[in-house]
């Protein structure tokens, strides 16, 4: 029997469709065929039927009044249903709930995935400030807390060096120069 890779498998129509529900992502609501089809570089006919199948399937729902379309409650759902199988937030909920008690600060929770921090769950303290984090977002590591601490653990011990050469500004805060950051992590 021949041994084929992976990526020999990769249906294209599915990779597209995935590629549809990846642009909604923190900072898109809602999108439109038109812009779809621009940033995937997709007919807008393909993308208009990409678009009808996900709806179809309650991934996807269309905007009635302004015919842009947005995520469906079967993201929410599968979303659920991967933090329920990743018991990490059973686990951790109890901890951040102490650590948010203890320090009266707000406690989070979060995933590396690639270059990528992804908050997971979060307590607050009872007081007027503070911080917003909206769960799931998709978030460079070198513009969080978060993922500050996962640079300084990575695994190879070369804490930053899986940056990227430019560093996004997301605040007026955001750390840009990889210099400053790295002694920031050495602090």
């Amino acid at each position: 029997m021949v041994r084929r890779e992976k990526s020999n498998y990769v249906i294209q129509s599915v990779s597209h469709a995935l590629d549809v529900l990846e642009q909604f992502n923190g900072n898109v609501d809602e999108i439109g065929v038109t812009e779809l089809s621009k940033r995937l570089k997709l007919h807008k006919n393909n993308v208009f039927r990409l678009l009808a199948t996900l709806e179809a399937r309650g991934y996807i729902e269309q905007n009635k009044v302004t015919e842009n379309y947005r995520l469906g409650l079967k993201c929410l759902q599968l979303g659920q249903t991967f933090i329920h199988q990743m018991g990490l937030l059973l686990q951790s909920r109890a901890i951040l709930e102490d650590l948010s008690k203890t320090t009266k600060e707000s406690a989070y929770v979060a995933i590396r995935k690639g270059s990528a921090i992804i908050p997971l769950d979060f307590v607050e303290p009872a007081r007027t400030v503070r911080v917003v984090s909206f769960l799931g977002t998709v978030l460079p590591p070198h513009c969080t807390a978060a993922g500050k601490v996962h640079l300084v653990f990575e695994l190879d011990g070369a804490a930053g060096q899986n940056l990227p050469d430019r560093l996004e500004r997301y605040t007026e805060r955001t750390i840009v120069d990889r210099n400053v950051l790295r002694e920031q992590m050495t602090m």
